[in-house]
């Protein structure tokens, strides 16, 4: 499994190594070890990498939920934690821990990182209103592939780096074929139920009996004309599926290649993945999916077959009142 690269939470740096002579800075080592990854590849384990080889005391070491430490073993720069009890697939867990380097420096370092899930679904975003209105508030569906456990996956309007919200799914068993509907405007009615046993429970706006219905905290509003949406195997995962969407050309914005400056990161990011089919190395406005048109009865949605090449072509807007959340998409095209 690729390495998942983490970001340090808290930090604090000591040194304790000693000034024997008025030259001897000359020659001191004074940084710490640099948390590099972290990699889950296994339910009772989990590998920390860092730049150098460290030392590390079972004493030094917290987790929340516990995960009772059984033994840890280091190879080259890295430690292998075991613990006695299997992560929860898609439950967060609180890392803390201290290490240093042979020379004395310490690295006291928090992160939270998601149990393994074994079980992760293939799921591809199918369909989405960014022009929500009021009673077709924003929403964006998800089709699986194959079946499997959502515990984890993540969610993001924008990419992992470079987002405005995210949602975790939850625990989630689904079987190929099924649909997820994730309503991002949520109004905190009675009907807004997160459907995890029963399709029907939900009431709301957009909800299906056909479909998962899951309703995020708060108010996660999709970009409306331009944006990226795109979904990962967990918060600190790899990149599954992703959407780019404008209403903009290249010669719209010089400083930004056509994007809007809240934009631009997000395509910066989906360039590097090559999760999208782009131009000599990058998206252009022109390389995404063509957002002039819709509303929040004119979705955004594949064909019919939920087919995925990674390219505008596999999207279209569909006619008014053709949305299709909760079953196959629309294959009608709106014509302007």
């Amino acid at each position: 499994m690729k390495p998942i690269t983490v970001a340090i939470i808290i930090l604090f740096i000591s040194c304790r190594e000693p000034f024997n002579n008025e030259n001897s800075f000359l020659n001191i080592d004074l940084h710490p070890p640099v948390l590099q990854n972290i990699e889950i590849n296994r339910g009772d384990s989990l590998t920390i990498t860092f730049d150098e080889p460290v030392l590390f005391s079972g004493n030094d070491y917290k987790c929340d939920p516990a995960l009772p430490l059984e033994k840890w073993t280091t190879e080259e720069n890295s430690i292998i934690f075991y613990f006695l009890e299997q992560q929860i697939p898609g439950k967060m867990y609180k890392f803390r821990s201290i290490v240093s380097d042979s020379k004395g420096n310490l690295l006291s370092f928090i992160f939270h990182y998601y149990g393994w899930n074994p079980e992760r679904p293939p799921l591809l975003i199918n369909e989405f209103n960014p022009e929500g209105s009021g009673n077709n508030p924003d929403t964006i569906e998800l089709y699986a592939v194959g079946p499997g456990n959502t515990a984890g996956v993540t969610l993001y309007l924008g990419t992992a780096d470079n987002f405005s919200e995210e949602y975790i799914l939850p625990s989630l068993d689904i079987l190929q074929g099924d649909y997820i509907i994730i309503h991002m405007r949520p109004e905190g009615t009675e009907g807004d139920i997160s459907e995890t046993k029963d399709k029907t429970a939900s009431t709301g706006k957009l909800s299906s009996d056909l479909a998962w219905d899951l309703w995020v905290d708060g108010d996660k509003p999709i970009s409306g004309k331009n944006g990226v949406i795109s979904l990962y195997t967990n918060p600190f995962g790899e990149i599954i599926d992703a959407v780019a969407y404008s209403n903009r050309i290249t010669a719209d914005s010089e400083d930004y290649h056509g994007w809007t400056a809240s934009t631009i990161g997000m395509i910066e990011e989906l360039s590097f993945l090559s999760a999208w089919k782009n131009t000599d190395g990058f998206i252009r406005p022109e390389d995404a999916v063509n957002s002039e048109g819709t509303t929040g009865t004119r979705s955004i949605g594949r064909n019919s077959l939920s087919g995925d090449s990674n390219n505008k072509s596999d999207w279209h807007i569909v006619p008014t009142g053709e949305k299709s959340f909760g079953q196959a998409n629309s294959d009608n095209v709106y014509i302007p």
